[in-house]
């Protein structure tokens, strides 16, 4: 499999897939962003590449050659928070291993009360204290990542800190879902394959169309990265081949709507006669 470290370690804002109307709008918004040091909220559904459009970001902006360090809000526990940010006696905090460049948080609406108080006054202070007592200045760019429903509706019980939204929310791209964006998905099923093809060292795969027809009627509930998933199993099942056989183990996996379970398997089905008709061809004329 690509790490997806590997994979968002490559992309600047110009080079991420945006055929499609909804992605040109995030990528024109997302240029304002480059050289802009105040907090940045980056919202979307699961999967939709929050995280990858952040380490883009941080890729095309002046702080490119300063290190990016991404950390869940899980870590920041009511116990482990201080020394997950500060750092200890030991070991270098979040805040220390970002610095000059750009720390992200993602998951922000999961963070622990605590956790919450501990990212407002950092912000507001401009400053920290490290566990040896050191005062230093922050420097870095703070991003986050969350979804928009599950904010609102925590900020609505009390959960998540509305003083904390105000200040990381000052700037907010929203990634559209894969199904907002089906233009987009033959460019990244290609951008998969050229990336595994640099990794293995082979010559990138051709895609069968039908196969490609039914990647774009399909829905895709995990957006791109389930897509990603998808077509990364296939290539790592087959050697690098679209084995017909696979594919069609592959499809009954995905969730999709009664109406495209027969033109999945329809599909397919061509899809293997197609293939079929090839190897008999090759065989007679052998």
């Amino acid at each position: 499999m690509l790490t997806k470290n590997w994979m968002e370690s490559r992309y600047t804002i110009g080079s991420l897939v945006a055929r499609s109307a909804a992605m040109q709008r995030l990528i024109k918004q997302a240029g304002m962003q480059i050289n802009n040091d105040s907090p940045l909220l980056v919202v979307g559904e699961t999967g939709t590449g929050k995280t990858l459009l952040a380490r883009s970001i941080h890729n095309s902006s002046s702080r490119v050659s300063r290190p990016f360090v991404s950390a869940a809000s899980e870590r920041l526990t009511p116990n482990a928070a201080d020394g997950v940010l500060f750092g200890t006696t030991s070991e270098k905090g979040l805040l220390a291993r970002s610095e000059s460049g750009t720390l992200l948080i993602t998951g922000v609406e999961n963070l622990a009360p605590m956790a919450q108080e501990r990212l407002c006054k950092l912000i507001d202070d401009g400053k920290y204290t490290t566990a040896s007592g050191d005062q230093k200045k922050l420097d870095m760019r703070m991003m986050f990542t969350g979804n928009s429903g599950v904010l609102a509706e925590r900020m609505s019980h009390g959960m998540f800190s509305e003083d904390l939204y105000a200040r990381i929310s000052g700037s907010v791209l929203s990634m559209p879902s894969l199904s907002e964006r089906n233009a987009d998905i033959p460019y990244l099923v290609v951008d998969v394959l050229q990336a595994f093809a640099a990794r293995e060292r082979v010559s990138r795969p051709t895609v069968p169309y039908h196969y490609m027809e039914l990647l774009t009627r399909v829905e895709w509930p995990e957006n791109v990265q389930q897509l990603r998933n998808h077509v990364e199993s296939v290539m790592a099942l087959s050697n690098g081949h679209f084995d017909p056989a696979i594919l069609l183990a592959h499809f009954d996996e995905i969730e999709s709507p009664q109406t495209l379970k027969g033109l999945v398997r329809d599909l397919l089905q061509r899809l293997v006669t197609s293939s079929n008709a090839v190897a008999a061809g090759a065989a007679a004329g052998n």
